[in-house]
């Protein structure tokens, strides 16, 4: 990979990270290859003068992502399926360059359930619907905002503003978003190629992390075929997502003091990089950590049951990616270390549920890790296998593990079908078993703000 290739491959990941766009399936050329030759020409004419809405090469040099297909944003990493912004200006109602892009999200699925502990059955629901909206609001600045529907009300997820006017390599990120920790933390659910994120997140960070704050990035070139990218955050509440059906009056959870002084705050920091494997493969390998200097575990029954508490989770991750001599199959291999130190965990172990004492705050330093592989024989279909492990904040330090395998079919790129296989073995609740059918399907223009 040349330099000015590379160049130009980190300059469309940058910006068609901030902006995605669809457009019919009659609009788009699904047999046009998502890498290889012709890259650079049809992108020079693009990368002149101020920045602008990315137009259809930009998803081709940037390896782009889909909700239907690989969450991982890498340039040249392997992706199902192609979405191509039709470059036809504000006139159409195929494009929305310089309008404001709205879309639905729906994510459904039915599930058959086979468990130790008793809870067996079928069940179907709808797991998550999302209202979203993205427009650049001048050359320099891109905002977003998620909604998510909760019972009866309409959930602010995300909503924030990307500031390019720094210089082409850096971004600022302000307002309430995911926070950039490994591969996937800044990844919606229905998004992610797996059915559920892996067990070590839900656990040591929750089945999302949000966080009201601001974020800098910035990358940069180290020799002709290696880019390295960076990421320091701070967030006002970046806490754990918690399943409101999993908590009980005496269930733990975390609170940071308001206002805030400096150790109140929640900070993240992430540095990963790419290179060339050969003529056909990408390897990345990144480090990430999020710190909690001073909290507190409060239970609804006792009030505050540990104070002047902290936390850091680090994570190592590492990806390679694949693709085919005909850029049609691709192979995607992960995997992601995590540590937990700090005090991590808080559990009744007295017999009074209001009595602080009768609480043990757990301390130990606790690890998991996750594995992946993916393979797509082309643009629309894939199958793949995940392995989570994890030591639990307990006083036995309890192991979970849980395998994932799954078949998924893209029908177009707006819509997809996942058959899900699931086996989760814990030294507390014994084995789980799931057989699931996901639904997804995209109506609009979908985008978050996401970076590799």
């Amino acid at each position: 990979m040349t330099r000015t290739r590379l160049c130009v491959l980190l300059a469309a990941s940058a910006l068609s990270s901030l902006a995605r766009a669809q457009v019919p399936q009659a609009q788009q050329d699904l047999t046009a290859p998502p890498q290889g030759a012709g890259k650079q020409e049809k992108l020079q004419p693009a990368l002149q003068g101020a920045p602008l809405p990315p137009q259809g090469p930009f998803a081709q040099a940037a390896g782009q992502s889909n909700p239907q297909g690989t969450v991982f944003q890498t340039p040249g990493m392997p992706n199902m399926g192609l979405r191509i912004s039709s470059g036809m200006g504000q006139v159409t109602r195929f494009s929305n360059e310089f309008n404001p892009a709205f879309s639905f999200i729906v994510d459904a699925a039915a599930e058959a359930v086979d468990a130790d502990s008793g809870q067996d059955g079928l069940d179907a629901g709808l797991r998550s619907f999302e209202l979203t909206g993205n427009a650049w609001i001048d050359p320099y600045a891109w905002a977003y905002f998620v909604g998510v529907a909760e019972e009866e009300e309409i959930a602010v997820e995300e909503a924030a503003i990307h500031y390019i006017g720094l210089g082409q390599n850096h971004t600022l990120r302000a307002g309430r978003f995911f926070v950039d920790f490994g591969k996937q933390m800044q990844i919606h659910v229905h998004e992610l190629r797996t059915l559920e994120r892996p067990l070590v997140l839900r656990t040591y960070l929750g089945n999302e992390l949000a966080g009201e704050g601001l974020q800098w990035d910035s990358w940069t070139t180290v020799g002709d075929s290696t880019a390295i990218r960076w990421s320091i955050g701070a967030f006002a509440n970046a806490l754990a997502e918690v399943e409101e059906d999993d908590l009980t009056s005496s269930t733990a959870t975390i609170e940071t003091l308001a206002p805030r002084r400096g150790d109140d705050f929640t900070y993240t920091a992430r540095v990963t990089g790419f290179t060339d494997v050969g003529d056909r493969g990408i390897f990345q390998l990144g480090a990430s950590a999020r710190a909690l200097p001073s909290f507190e575990f409060v239970t609804e029954d006792a009030g505050a049951v540990g104070t002047d508490l902290s936390n850091t989770v680090f994570g190592l991750d590492a990806t390679f990616g694949w693709v085919g001599a005909t850029s049609v199959d691709s192979w995607s291999v992960g995997a992601e270390l995590l540590a937990s130190t700090g005090e991590n965990g808080a559990a009744l172990t007295g017999a009074d549920s209001t009595n602080p004492a009768d609480y043990t705050v757990f301390d130990e330093d606790l690890f998991g890790w996750f594995g992946w592989v993916d393979y797509a024989w082309d643009r629309f279909n894939a199958v793949g296998f995940q392995y989570s492990q994890v030591e639990l904040p307990d006083a036995a330090q309890s192991d979970v593990s849980e395998i994932e395998a799954y078949y998924t079919h893209l029908f177009s790129e707006f819509h997809r079908i996942r058959l899900v296989a699931a086996l989760n073995d814990s030294d507390i609740d014994g084995e789980t078993s799931r057989f699931v059918v996901q639904y997804t399907a995209v109506l609009g223009a979908h985008g978050h703000g996401v970076n590799w």
